[in-house]
Formats: structure tokens, sequence, C-alpha cells
């Protein structure tokens, strides 16, 4: 009896376990990924013909440079080279075309994530140089396959779904002749990586090592009334990205310490947020080869990300 009663028990355990594995697979990024470029194969496949439309998926080319990009789908005719960004997303969405990074709000979490639009126009780039082909024959196309809404008004290049192929079918003039459309597939066809793990960890490695933070000390977090003297200078953070894109794409981004106080100092008043009235506490930001950049930021980041530049004044040493 005890023997059974184990064994049920242990089967209702092996049962909880995989659910929770599959449920974890389920919410994944990589699953919600691989499932969002498999709904749009399946639109583009039954939806365009493939006697004028060419469409090749999982696209990973090596640059000039030496780096390299994936592009998820794109499709060749003789109306343009169509260049497909797929987001798998939930929730509502506020963004617009020229913004640097959009918002994704489901129930209580909110997510601020790079405007795919601008990930795409590297995309477009990239074929740009590659094959030779100008750039007002390249189509940026982002397609959400999720359940996702948009609370703005939706750009332009952004369609949902199923909507791709009509959206792709709605460009009627003639871009390219029969002769250019074989020769970017051939041109593609031959420089394009093998689609293995390989070089998916490879290109994934790389985006890591391009974000990565610059070499320095280490960054701990620093109390806001922590003071430290400073020149008054614009804020510009190192390898000309803002702030805020660096703590947002720097995996483990800590505060930044500030820099050791060589003379006593009066630090400037602290201000009220102008977007929020939140109070602004002092942060830091040490940059390689000079002086750090001294900035107010908002108490309530990240939900609000003002910063603005942040002056002392350098009393000079007693006697």
């Amino acid at each position: 009896m005890w023997q059974q009663l184990h064994g049920v028990m242990g089967l209702w355990l092996l049962l909880a376990v995989g659910l929770a594995l599959l449920s974890g697979v389920l919410r994944s990024a990589r699953f919600k990924g691989w499932l969002g470029e498999r709904l749009v194969r399946r639109w583009l496949a039954q939806g365009l013909d493939p006697q004028h439309y060419h469409a090749l998926h999982d696209m990973t080319l090596r640059l000039p440079d030496g780096s390299t990009t994936q592009i998820d789908h794109v499709v060749v005719s003789v109306h343009g080279v169509f260049v497909l960004e797929t987001k798998h997303l939930q929730g509502w969405i506020f963004g617009a075309e020229r913004q640097q990074e959009w918002t994704q709000t489901f129930y209580r979490h909110r997510v601020r994530f790079q405007n795919p639009l601008r990930q795409n126009w590297r995309h477009l780039k990239a074929l740009e140089t590659l094959l030779d082909v100008p750039l007002a024959h390249l189509h940026s196309v982002v397609v959400l396959t999720g359940t996702a809404q948009f609370k703005t008004a939706m750009p332009a290049q952004v369609v949902q779904g199923a909507a791709v192929v009509p959206y792709v079918r709605s460009f009627n003039a003639q871009l390219l002749a029969p002769e250019a459309v074989q020769r970017i597939l051939q041109q593609l066809d031959a420089q394009r990586l093998a689609p293995t793990r390989a070089t998916h960890r490879a290109h994934v490695a790389q985006l890591r090592q391009r974000h990565a933070r610059p070499e320095g000390p280490a960054l701990a977090p620093v109390p806001a009334t922590t003071t430290a003297p400073a020149p008054a200078a614009a804020l510009q953070p190192p390898r000309g990205r803002t702030a805020a894109m660096v703590e947002a794409t720097t995996p483990g981004w800590t505060e930044p310490v500030l820099h050791p106080d060589p003379a006593p100092t009066m630090p400037e008043a602290a201000p009220s947020c102008p977007r929020c009235a939140a109070p602004l506490v002092a942060r830091s930001l040490s940059r390689d080869g000079g002086d750090p950049l001294y900035f107010w930021r908002c108490q309530r980041f990240p939900e609000c990300r003002h910063m603005q530049p942040r002056t002392v004044q350098v009393l000079p040493l007693e006697e």
C-alpha cells in the first residue's frame, strides 16, 4: 500500500516539475522569439506567391568591419527588398517611430526596450552595403506577432500578425529588374553564414561585447548626499551613448561611484524633477581618460528617466 502511494506521489511530483519546466520554456524570450518567427514564416508562405516573392529566414551576415548582423526575414521581389524584424509582445505598447525606446506595459509590469525600427535600420544599412542596393529600394517592416496593442499611434512601418502579407503586397512600383532580383538572391545565399547554433552563439557573444561596459574600476552604489568636485559640463556619456542606454543595455549595470574629492566642495542644491516633481539625486559617470561627469537623476528612476548636468563650486584648500 505504501509503495503504491509513494509511486503515485512520485508521478505527481514528476508531473509538477515537468509542467513548471514547460511553463518556464514557454515564457522565455528565446521561445517567444522562435514562435514569432515561425508564425511570420507561415504567413509569408501562405500569402505570397513564391514565383514573385522570394523569402529568406534567419539570416546572419558578416559586415565589412568583421561584426555580424542577424535578420529575421528578408523578402526579395521586383518591388524591392523587404527587411522584416519580428517581435512577439503582449500588453500595451507606447512608442513613436523616432523614439529611441518603446515601453511595454503588462498589468503592473513595465519594460523599456529598444525601438525595433531603429534596430532594423542597422539591418537596412548592412544590406545597402553588402548588396550595393539603393536605400530607397529597401523596405523596413516590424511585425508584431503577439497580443500586444499600441496605445499610441502605431508607426506606418509596424504591422500586426498576418497583416504583414497585405502590407508587403501593397507595394506596386517596380524597383528592381528580374535580373537584379536573381543577383540579390545569389549574393545573399553566398554571404549568409550557416544557420547553426554556433553561428547564433557567436553573434550573441559579439552583441554582448559590443554593448559591454568599458573596463575600469568597479562601480558601486553611492549615497545621494555624497559630494564631489567637477566643473560645469554637458552630460556626455561614454562611446556616444546616453546614460539611460548604458543602464538599459549593459548586463549587471550598477550605480557609478563618485570621483574622490581632491578639495572641499560646496554642492549644488538638489532641485526637483521638472517632469514629476520628485527630488533629484546626485550621480556621476566615469569616463576613460578624463574627469568624471556629474549629473542629477530623478529619484523615481527607472519610472522617470529625467537627467540633467550637476555643477559644484570648488573651494580653495585652507592653509
